[in-house]
């Protein structure tokens, strides 16, 4: 088919006429705008399908930008960003929108920012704010305090030691070809974040020791 006639035969599909198109199979004599629209509309929902699956993985080994670290705590939340808008008295469609990776022109504010973050606590926000700062991490210190102190300071250096063989695991495959790419850095910082809050954590928990048992220093 030369330039002309797919010209005219594009010209006669987009009218609306559902012509045969000229040099075409049989098959496509009964294409129609309909048709076409339905094929774009599963095109875009498998786009958005694997759009939502990078997303899905990188948010369980990268730290990731604010929006998509709100867009996922929220889509873990019981009952997701509906359950949220009802509790705050927001608008569920609006608040969806604003958080879906797919409306990049919708953002949230800084009011819907502190109630994602007060209803789902959730810390790949925390760590995704951190990361904007540099240099600052975030600790739960609720971990500290338990009566349970001598198996939990066992159980923290067993852990801390398994996050230091990940991030050496990780470390080299990253390294292994000389480049070290953006999602590459960035699951070697949430691993270094990990690890960082994991040797906090066991010193918080020998300081919670020392001053619950300062009675029994005899020393």
């Amino acid at each position: 088919m030369n330039d002309g006639s797919f010209a005219s035969a594009r010209c006669r599909f987009w009218s609306c006429r559902p012509r045969r198109l000229l040099g075409t199979s049989s098959h496509t004599t009964n294409v129609t705008p309909l048709h076409v629209v339905r094929h774009w509309q599963l095109s875009r929902i498998n786009a958005m399908s694997r759009i939502a699956l990078s997303c899905v993985e990188r948010a369980q080994r990268e730290i990731l930008p604010l929006d998509l670290a709100l867009y996922h705590a929220a889509r873990d939340y019981p009952g997701g960003a509906a359950a949220i808008a009802a509790t705050t008295g927001r608008n569920a469609t609006t608040l969806q929108h604003k958080l879906s990776p797919t409306h990049p022109s919708h953002t949230v504010n800084i009011q819907e920012f502190g109630e994602i973050l007060e209803l789902t606590k959730d810390r790949r926000i925390l760590d995704a704010v951190h990361a904007l700062v540099g240099d600052t991490t975030w600790q739960e210190l609720a971990e500290a305090y338990t009566n349970d102190m001598p198996a939990t300071l066992t159980t923290g250096i067993a852990e801390y030691f398994r996050q230091v063989a990940d991030l050496a695991d990780t470390w080299a495959k990253s390294i292994g070809d000389g480049v070290v790419t953006d999602h590459e850095l960035a699951a070697i910082r949430l691993q270094v974040f990990r690890g960082i809050q994991g040797l906090i954590g066991m010193f918080n928990r020998a300081t919670y020791v020392n001053q619950t048992t300062r009675g029994a220093d005899h020393g």
